[in-house]
């Protein structure tokens, strides 16, 4: 079987001849590449190169790869500036002009996909109007030949994940109002955020039918929750309903419905697994978060598939070589005897992984699954 192929086969349950790995690395490669500093042999190797080199199955990630779709704005103007670390965006409309700011640390300009959100364009209720006619006047496109190459440039050795977008009022959180202004909306203007949630619904779902016909087999709706700023009565009224939704529109085209879920979200577990989500990707237990390996295979079963299981920061020197190994060593008895799971980092190799390391969970990789 080839990475794909076992990958797929882990994640709808299916027979497979070892234990799946497939990880990111784009972030540790980005860094040591801009700073010439990759490790030998691979100073002049691609990402993809060394993975397959390692053995380790290319993650074709969806977020700053290409993608199946893209967002055309009509009847918006739309001007950006930097400035140092500065990126400043304005989009102006007929009912005013929303202005967003993002920093990108410079050590991180060279691996990051993207900076912080310093500044949101949302501020105020005087913006409702033009945040709608934003969201509503954006046309979604199909870019299914570019990304159709994507896909084969990976072949076999990998998987594209292609990244439909984060979920509507994720986005009004994460990158439109932030967390704090959405709360405010909430209990102030409920109706009028029900109605920035349905345009981006509207939007979303626009996004799915083209998933549902676009090269890859899987697709990652949303994900990067957090059990503080997304708690279960906020997760099951404004998130649950839209996976049952996808679930519903990816199954009949054959396809899987995976998530991000690297975050701290023990108490969302058993709604990710009711609402429909058949694999989480990325996910990080503990020490990085309270989750156990263990007692969440044995509340998913059957019914979600893994994919990570190696939290980053033991690639790092804040653990012990010895630490390492027997964090490996449980990892592979707790997943045992590896149905429904994907080898993978949560979510990625960090920038300061010490390298044999790396390589020493490749080693593993081939001797114990």
């Amino acid at each position: 079987m080839t990475h794909r192929d076992r990958a797929l086969a882990a994640m709808r349950g299916e027979p497979v001849d070892r234990i799946p790995f497939i990880a990111r690395m784009d972030l540790w490669y980005g860094f040591h590449h801009s700073r010439g500093t990759l490790p030998h042999p691979y100073e002049r190797a691609s990402l993809w190169d060394i993975q397959r080199d390692l053995g380790i199955g290319i993650f074709g990630f969806g977020v700053w790869d290409a993608s199946f779709y893209k967002l055309v704005r009509h009847d918006v103007e739309i001007t950006e500036s930097i400035e140092g670390e500065i990126t400043t965006t304005e989009h102006r409309t007929p009912h005013g002009t929303l202005t967003c700011r993002d920093r990108m640390a410079e050590e991180l300009a060279e691996a990051a996909g993207a900076g912080a959100r310093v500044e949101y364009p949302f501020k105020s209720p005087a913006d409702y109007d033009a945040l709608r006619f934003l969201i509503e006047h954006a046309e979604v496109v199909e870019n299914f030949e570019e990304y159709g190459r994507f896909v084969d440039a990976i072949g076999g050795d990998g998987l594209a994940l292609p990244f439909s977008g984060h979920l509507p009022a994720h986005q009004l959180m994460l990158h439109l109002m932030g967390y704090e202004r959405f709360y405010y909306e909430l209990y102030e203007n409920d109706s009028r955020i029900e109605g920035l949630v349905q345009a981006l619904n509207d939007q979303q779902r626009r996004i799915l039918d083209l998933a549902a016909k676009c090269p890859a087999q899987a697709i990652e709706v949303g994900g990067n929750y957090d059990e503080q700023m997304t708690p279960p009565p906020i997760f099951d009224r404004f998130f649950a309903p839209f996976y049952r939704e996808a679930r519903e529109t990816l199954s009949s085209a054959g396809k899987l419905l995976v998530i991000h879920g690297d975050g701290e979200m023990k108490v969302l577990l058993t709604s990710l697994m009711d609402c429909g989500v058949q694999v989480v990707e990325a996910l990080t237990p503990s020490p990085m978060t309270s989750i156990d390996i263990r007692s969440t295979r044995r509340l998913w079963q059957d019914k979600v598939a893994m994919w990570g299981g190696i939290p980053s920061i033991i690639l790092t020197e804040v653990f012990s070589d010895a630490d390492f190994e027997r964090h490996m060593e449980d990892l592979f008895d707790a997943v045992a005897p590896g149905d429904r799971f994907v080898l993978g980092f949560g979510d990625n190799v960090p920038t300061d992984a010490l390298f044999h390391r790396v390589i020493r969970v490749a080693e593993l990789w081939h001797e114990r699954a």
